[in-house]
């Protein structure tokens, strides 16, 4: 696939095939994403790849924090509050989304179902996790943002779909209980990964951009 058409063609994978990916495909997958740039080329990322029965573990034990209203603590606060322009874009892809799925302002319930999903990964059969040392700072956070479009672009190469998940990483304490993750490192995010499932709604909706006049400033 041209790197254009990659670009264009990625997008948010909101429902997945039961069917593993083969360590071989990931391998390949983590082999060439981990040639992104990096401050100084520091290469600060660390991964986890969780398959199989821990994957369903994890969701399970997420989703059930979630349920009993259990506070999060992720390691990197996450956003509260955005300037009025950035939150009216992050509303409209909640608002598209939700009637994509006819699911209904007032109908707490299937919006409850949704963010159980998310929990889960979406039925993902495999979850890479990224995870820097604590000592490093936000440029390590950076790099981290460009290796996670490496592997979400590759992904597309064996007809792959992906989640970039801040969801996956609201309880790291879970984490570093089951994947043997030190404290010494922050919980950055997890990637969910897996063959999409085309015929569920979730898979329709898509996100709009700006057109790049409205972003891009030109100087002489």
């Amino acid at each position: 696939m041209e790197l254009k058409e990659a670009i264009r063609k990625r997008h948010s994978i909101r429902a997945f095939k039961p069917d593993p990916v083969s360590k071989e495909v990931l391998s390949k997958i983590m082999d060439d994403a981990i040639w992104a740039p990096s401050w100084g080329n520091t290469q600060p990322w660390e991964f986890t790849v969780v398959e199989g029965d821990m994957v369903k573990k994890l969701g399970e034990e997420f989703s059930s924090k979630y349920h009993n209203n259990v506070p999060d603590n992720p390691d990197i606060e996450m956003p509260e509050n955005w300037p009025d322009l950035q939150m009216g874009r992050y509303k409209d892809v909640g608002r598209g989304l939700f009637k994509t799925l006819s699911i209904g302002r007032e109908d707490k319930d299937k919006r409850n179902e949704h963010y159980v999903n998310m929990f889960r990964f979406f039925g993902a059969p495999n979850v890479i996790y990224i995870y820097i040392d604590k000592e490093l700072g936000i440029y390590s956070v950076l790099d981290v943002g460009i290796v996670v479009q490496n592997i979400c672009l590759l992904a597309l190469n064996y007809g792959l779909g992906t989640c970039i998940e801040a969801a996956a990483v609201r309880y790291p304490d879970i984490l570093r209980e089951h994947l043997n993750i030190p404290e010494s490192k922050n919980m950055v995010i997890g990637i969910a990964i897996g063959y999409p499932d085309w015929d569920n709604p979730y898979n329709q909706y898509r996100s709009n951009r700006e057109s790049a006049d409205a972003l891009v400033k030109w100087v002489d």
